[in-house]
């Protein structure tokens, strides 16, 4: 494990600004793009409107962009009637939500529908109830698969009144299409600025200090929400062997997991559990493992996921070893910024990465922080945020 002396950051949600200040930065210019969401997570929300609002601030002339969500109330209407584009940020469906959608319009503005994930079909939920391992049997099951169907729905529905789609990848604008009929457009998810910022801070500390390394190798396991059981799974066993093997190798496991603790019983002590926390204290844990797995099953709703778990790891330096999804494929180029791990796989590649981790893992690690600093920052998507978003063309600040 790497020694990281850098302490975690004081952490507030850097998007939980008044009423008033986000108005402000919304009235700033004389092209606005009004986000709105069903409420603050630092999760889609902030990938596809905080991260996206902040990127036109900064980088986009005579733009400008702020987030709002459901609960601002009846204070919405007056953002209605001023925007020029409106981009409603996976919102289900509410009545609120329609009259926002319908005033904004006939005071002139475009709507898009901005979605990450494949919920917008209701046709999908039985493959994305089984692929999150979502119960559907008894009394519990059936309010599950109620509530998705509705959930789905609504998305559905939203997506209806708007004039176009967003979404983050190829794969899952093909789904778009299919489902929705609308033209869709592509913004990949990219980092914010703080996220960049702090993580470049992790790995000058890291690199001033040799890097300096225990004995041990941490594969780091970054859940992120509790509906990842199935993936996990698909490297379980192998994981389960490579730490009964070797006992320098421990698993570091943040965020949500449910796993029997027969096939890690004789292990367990190699085990780290830490319990989700901020997304720049993640980038933290990342940088003091030395590699960052990414399982994921494969199916349509996980090939439309984004590459973030990729881009995470790497622009702290970090490998991953993930599954070939679609979007994971075309990130990780074989055996240069990574490793692409086929089901049957994953016994060959974690002896490899253990075994070679001062040659080919520092190399890889290398090659994913060059790739990830050139490509997933705000300053690498102005052109396709500008584009997907036909936003006025006349200028990008540098």
């Amino acid at each position: 494990m790497f020694e990281v002396p850098l302490a975690a950051p004081d952490y507030e949600d850097p998007w939980l600004l008044s009423f008033v200040e986000r108005a402000q930065r919304f009235r700033a210019d004389t092209f606005r793009v009004a986000y709105l969401d069903q409420a603050p997570n630092s999760s889609t929300f902030r990938y596809r409107c905080f991260n996206v609002a902040n990127l036109i601030n900064e980088h986009v002339a005579g733009v400008s962009a702020s987030w709002f969500w459901e609960s601002d109330g009846d204070r919405l209407y007056a953002i209605a009637k001023e925007a020029d584009l409106v981009v409603v940020g996976r919102a289900p469906y509410t009545e609120r939500l329609a009259q926002f959608i319908g005033l904004a319009r006939r005071f002139g503005a475009r709507i898009m529908f901005d979605v990450d994930d494949y919920v917008f079909d209701a046709s999908m939920v039985p493959e994305l109830m089984r692929t999150l391992d979502v119960p559907s049997e008894g009394v519990h099951g059936e309010k599950l698969v109620s509530w998705w169907f509705a959930y789905t729905s609504r998305l559905r529905h939203t997506a209806g009144l708007a004039d176009e789609i967003v979404v983050t990848n190829d794969y899952l604008a093909e789904r778009a299409t299919e489902v929705i009929g609308k033209p869709v457009r592509v913004i990949p998810n990219f980092m914010g600025t703080d996220q960049l910022a702090y993580s470049s801070q992790l790995v000058a500390a890291r690199e001033a200090s040799g890097p300096k390394r225990t004995d041990e190798i941490h594969l780091g396991y970054f859940s992120g929400t509790p509906t990842h059981n199935r993936d996990f799974a698909l490297m379980a066993g192998a994981l389960a062997r490579i730490l009964e093997q070797d006992d320098r190798v421990r698993l570091r496991v943040v965020g949500f997991l449910e796993q029997g603790d027969e096939l890690f019983e004789k292990v367990k002590d190699q085990i780290e559990l830490i319990p989700l926390t901020n997304y720049l204290d993640l980038q933290r844990l990342i940088a003091e493992t030395e590699v960052n797995l990414a399982p994921l099953q494969n199916n349509r709703f996980t090939n439309c996921k984004s590459e973030l778990k990729y881009f995470d790891a790497g622009i702290v330096g970090i490998p991953t070893l993930a599954s070939p999804t679609f979007t994971m494929s075309r990130a990780i180029e074989q055996g240069v910024n990574g490793f692409i791990v086929r089901n049957h796989e994953w016994d060959e590649y974690l002896n490899r990465i253990v075994a070679e981790y001062d040659t080919t893992g520092r190399q890889l690690g290398a090659a994913a922080l060059a790739h990830c600093a050139a490509t997933y920052t705000p300053m690498a998507q102005v052109a396709a945020v500008v584009a997907a978003l036909d936003l006025p063309q006349t200028a990008t600040i540098s």
